[in-house]
């Protein structure tokens, strides 16, 4: 536990005002030459932690999920730069008119990286897998940590999924569900080979085996994970002929890197950098508005934080805006609710909790609150939702301090923190959502529907009105009326108050100017098939 000592605007101006080294000279570039027919070039990629898993049902991290787009692909998947589905392994699929059978047709001749074909029966067996709680490999999965988020994705609708012929498979659905498509595009759904998950069961996670353009080659825990180029790749070949992920723990050196040369791509960095690296002679930043949620969620069980007054009280204390601006060096926006300006699905009329201390203090009396300390629970490292990592809590603190709550802050390294937020054990504890996907099924359903809890849901929260409006949602079609449906699920929950509402951040990615082809996604879920270095 460590206990903050600067003043909340010390705290501000010195994330805020800190400046980047000046950079060495860059590497030395090649020459402007005729690009030979093969793959060529290394790319590394930069980023704050390691993945947790490689198993992709099995995964909790963002970085998990971008190095297993290299090496795995799903039945559909995302457009460039646009939450809007295609096909991938799928060439086309039907839909039955109650909603309630999609088939797929796969594409011929497939291969994954073992040699083995791509069929219906592949596909079946890798759901199956994940969200039969009766086969074998679920069971054994279970004692390696299980598939935390396939149900809150896939399991709670899909009922069985199954071969219909040798390149037909269909998912048989509980009830309609409109973001299926959408669920399907995104890690916890890519297949897996068939042969290889018989051959290595839990272990797949070290030995990954997909229909990717890029097959995996070596995982060092904490070091590096590499992929190489895969020449049966079924679709146009990679360009690239590597692609080395990496972790550097410190933003700053990750920006410093990048300035150097010595790697290409950075995710995330500090957004006081931005100037450092943005239009120079080797380096630019990409960035774009964010589909992302920076907050802290009140652990619901626990008996301190069902006081809902306490937790409104709470979101009034906090200046967001001020956050936005100085911590986030202008890089952040201040959240009303859970939904992003840029979801679809958000609010305008929605006010949220503005900074307003004497009515923190007036609701703090009506929840009788007598000074116990609270425990903000945290995390260190960077998260592209919230680049400041243990920052924020140390900003929080003292906003609380101003409006008469006490608190501590207890930090816990971040594989161990998301496994004991599941089981319930923290307090007011931070985090965040990079959209997987761009329905706000994503953020609503995940995040608050009853039968999420304990999975993406670790504010334990659900009521039986929020959980009827996210289901008729997840079954009307037309968009108009989801959203309706959406922004009265959202008010009701904003009302309640589970989180401390906080933040979106944009989107910002580091890069050498000798990328070519990378593009931004909104789902923060990077393709790598069409990128080159010179």
């Amino acid at each position: 536990m460590k206990l903050s000592t600067m003043t909340r605007r010390d705290l501000l101006r010195a994330a805020g005002a800190a400046t980047l080294v000046a950079a060495c000279a860059p590497a030395a570039q090649t020459g402007a030459s005729a690009k030979p027919a093969g793959p060529t070039g290394t790319l590394t990629f930069l980023w704050g932690g390691d993945t947790d898993k490689l198993d992709p049902p099995a995964m909790t991290t963002q970085e998990g999920f971008i190095a297993t787009t290299a090496i795995y692909e799903g039945l559909v998947r995302y457009k460039a730069n646009s939450t809007d589905v295609e096909p991938a392994l799928a060439e086309r699929w039907d839909v039955s008119s109650a909603g309630l059978a999609y088939t797929f047709h796969l594409k011929s001749g497939v291969k994954f990286h073992d040699g083995t074909p791509l069929t219906a029966e592949a596909v079946a067996f890798t759901f199956d897998r994940s969200i039969n709680k009766d086969n074998p490999l679920f069971k054994e999965a279970q004692s390696a940590g299980g598939f935390p988020f396939i149900d809150d994705y896939i399991g709670n609708v899909v009922a069985k999924v199954e071969a219909t012929g040798p390149l037909d498979v269909r998912f048989t659905l509980r009830r309609k569900f409109s973001p299926l498509l959408s669920n399907l595009a995104i890690p916890p759904a890519y297949v897996i080979s068939m042969d290889a998950l018989k051959k290595f069961g839990s272990k797949i996670n070290e030995n990954p085996v997909g229909t990717g353009p890029f097959k995996f080659t070596e995982w060092k825990k904490d070091d590096h994970i590499t992929v190489e180029n895969f020449d049966g790749y079924w679709g146009q070949r990679a360009k690239l002929q590597k692609v080395i992920f990496q972790p550097v723990p410190e933003a700053s050196v990750r920006a410093l890197k990048i300035q150097r040369g010595e790697a290409d791509i950075a995710w995330p960095f500090d957004p006081k950098d931005a100037p450092s690296l943005k239009g120079k002679a080797d380096t630019d930043v990409l960035e774009q508005a964010g589909l992302n949620v920076n907050m802290a969620e009140f652990n619901l069980k626990k008996p301190q934080f069902q006081n809902k007054s306490l937790r409104q009280a709470l979101n009034y204390a906090i200046n967001k805006q001020e956050l936005a601006e100085k911590l986030y060096s202008g890089a952040g926006v201040a959240a009303v609710g859970a939904l992003p300006p840029t979801s679809w699905g958000f609010d305008s009329t929605l006010k949220g909790y503005p900074y307003d201390p004497e009515k923190a203090k007036s609701l703090l009396k009506d929840a009788g609150y007598t000074g116990d300390t609270i425990t903000l629970d945290s995390y260190t490292i960077p998260r592209g939702y919230n680049p400041q990592g243990a920052k924020l809590a140390e900003a929080i603190q003292q906003y609380f301090q101003a409006v008469g709550v006490k608190s501590e802050i207890k930090t816990t390294e971040w594989t161990e923190y998301r496994k004991i937020r599941r089981q319930g054990q923290l307090n007011i504890a931070f985090g965040g959502w990079q959209a997987d996907t761009g329905d706000p099924e994503n953020f609503l359903g995940v995040f608050f529907y009853s039968k999420n809890q304990g999975g993406v849901n670790t504010s334990f929260y659900g009521t039986p009105e929020v959980d009827k409006l996210l289901e008729q949602a997840n079954e009307e079609t037309d968009v108009p009326k989801r959203k309706a449906l959406f922004n009265q699920a959202e008010r009701k929950i904003v009302d309640d108050a589970p989180w401390l509402f906080i933040s979106h951040m944009k989107q910002q990615v580091a890069i050498r100017k000798r990328v070519q082809g990378f593009v931004l996604q909104p789902t923060y879920i990077y393709y790598f098939n069409n990128v080159s270095v010179s």
